[in-house]
């Protein structure tokens, strides 16, 4: 590894070109939609992972209101707020609520705005320090591009097998659809606090591979901090960066056969940096019975290894012509290690028993990418420059067809890429007219966006972040499909604290066809009602508030 690797101007301004190029198309899908809404619809900003993005935007809100500390507000119960938790998203959010109150109708389409230029900030940020890494390795300013564009564009045949049912045959998507973790286009494409937590990562790992005695102790303060920034930015990512680093000196004492004391010497400082951060997540996460089961119910599992080897089969091919080099390199020099010691690692740690396996496959892409790009010249030299450009454009169709599938919801007036104006007037009413962090029943879909647009909890709106969340919206299909007697709903009123009742198209479509008025419309006072959308305010006796 080369501490300060030969980067010239012309290289930066083409990694630049190439960044605001990569993040121009990226951004086209979203414009396009936020000039698409009308006829009463309004964009959401987010085109993939609404039910994520969402809550991303809530989180801001937080921040908006004043509120540095976070607690989940997704689910009615009420527990203990922590802070450094979604700090990247709660930090701006604060800063946007120094110019906006909550109040202010235009707030949720101005953290959306904001949200996209963080996304921005961070890609053209990860884009650079991805460079820089590869620059790290290799002096080939053409092969540091090919493993910039291997990193940020690669993935596997997804775009061809999930047509043709072999997803489902397999149990899930294609991996490189739906885990930002394995690949990077998904996290160029919607989440900005990936792509700095990635950036972050290997920012530190540079610093930390960097073994000369002049400036030691800074660089292993500015690694620590960085791996900081990642806890912050993604609390278990420490978890996959403590890996990595593990990873990284097995390899080199396997590949030198001598103990790397330096950079255990190095990477030791920098983590013990980062072990209180570390303890306050573990301690957050285990000790507080809400978060806990937050923490238990957020289930990532990883796909079928099939899955995995269909969506890494194209960089894997070119980068085992790689290997030769990365070992002859190894052998040489510790910091090349590193290239080997994790990708050998990983398809071990995303079969560990734990809930979120999938998420131990982040940033391996990058070493691969690295690795690819060295063997395609190999394969360029022994058959031709065609075969691995080839591959490359093959291994980038997923990402094109990921931006095709964006292009095409944003042409599509439909939840949830786009909501409804008079919902969007029935939740602004709510949010002046009801107390903030009152408890407010509605179908999933409708409690998913309720915390973007007020200050109030939903009955049941995200997957993890709704505690028994399985069980709440079958709750919710019986309540508003009637199914409750007089007494179940009062005790679910009590349980909970309900304080208010939404009735929109979305509840009525899981009501009784003729149930006009709902059975349970007596339990409550009539608050609102505007184009198909009511409000019934439970009364107190009734609420136990």
């Amino acid at each position: 590894m080369n501490p300060q690797p030969r980067i010239s101007r012309r290289e930066w301004r083409t990694v630049l070109l190439y960044g605001l190029l990569l993040v121009g198309i990226t951004t086209l899908p979203y414009v396009l939609a936020g000039i698409r809404a009308q006829d009463g619809w309004t964009f959401s900003g987010f085109l993939i992972g609404a039910d994520d993005g969402f809550s991303y935007l809530a989180k801001m809100r937080l921040g908006a209101r004043g509120l540095w500390d976070f607690y989940l507000f997704y689910t009615p119960e009420q527990g203990t707020a922590y802070p450094l938790l979604f700090l990247p998203y709660i930090a701006p959010g604060w800063l946007v609520g120094r110019f906006l109150s909550t109040a202010d109708p235009a707030l949720p389409a101005v953290l959306a705005l904001v949200f996209h230029a963080l996304r921005v900030l961070f890609d053209l940020l990860l884009i650079a320090v991805l460079y820089r890494f590869f620059a790290a390795f290799v002096r080939s300013p053409r092969v540091r591009g090919l493993a910039l564009v291997w990193a940020t564009l690669s993935g596997g045949f997804g775009w061809l097998l999930s047509p043709m049912g072999f997803g489902d045959w397999l149990g899930s998507l294609p991996p490189e659809l739906f885990i930002p973790e394995g690949f990077t286009f998904l996290i160029l494409y919607s989440l900005p606090h990936l792509a700095l937590a990635r950036a972050a990562l290997l920012v530190g790992l540079l610093l930390v591979g960097n073994d000369s005695a002049a400036g030691r102790l800074r660089r292993m303060v500015l690694a620590g901090a960085c791996w900081g920034l990642v806890g912050l930015a993604v609390p278990f990512y420490l978890t996959v960066t403590y890996a990595v680093l593990a990873a990284w000196g097995a390899a080199v004492w396997l590949l030198r056969r001598q103990f790397p004391f330096a950079l255990l010497r190095q990477a030791s400082g920098a983590v013990l940096l980062t072990l209180p951060l570390f303890a306050y997540y573990a301690l957050v996460f285990s000790g507080d019975p809400l978060f806990a089961r937050w923490s238990a119910q957020n289930r990532l599992p990883s796909p079928h290894p099939l899955q995995y080897l269909l969506a890494y089969s194209l960089i894997l091919t070119v980068a085992a012509f790689g290997l030769r080099w990365a070992l002859r390199r190894a052998r040489i020099h510790a910091g090349a290690a590193l290239l080997l010691g994790w990708p050998l690692l990983v398809p071990l740690l995303v079969y560990l028993p734990i809930n979120v396996q999938r998420r131990l496959s982040e940033a391996v892409i990058v070493p691969l990418a690295l690795l690819a790009a060295v063997g395609g010249r190999v394969l360029a030299r022994r058959i031709g420059r065609r075969v691995p450009r080839l591959l490359l454009v093959v291994a980038s169709l997923s990402s094109a067809f990921l931006l095709l599938g964006g292009l095409f919801a944003a042409l599509m007036l439909e939840r949830p890429v786009f909501r409804p104006a008079e919902e969007r007037a029935a939740l602004l009413w709510m949010n002046t007219h009801l107390p903030a962090d009152s408890v407010v029943l509605a179908s999933f879909d409708t409690g998913n966006i309720l915390p973007v647009y007020t200050d109030l909890r939903p009955f049941v709106g995200h997957g993890p972040e709704t505690l028994y969340s399985g069980d709440k919206k079958a709750q919710t299909e019986l309540f508003f499909g009637g199914q409750m007697n007089a007494a179940e709903r009062q005790a679910l009123y009590t349980r909970f604290r309900i304080q208010a009742i939404v009735y929109g198209p979305l509840e009525r479509a899981l009501a009784p066809q003729g149930d006009i008025p709902p059975v349970w419309a007596g339990d409550g006072d009539l608050v609102y009602e505007a184009d198909g959308y009511t409000v019934y305010r439970l009364r107190e006796c009734i609420a136990g508030c």
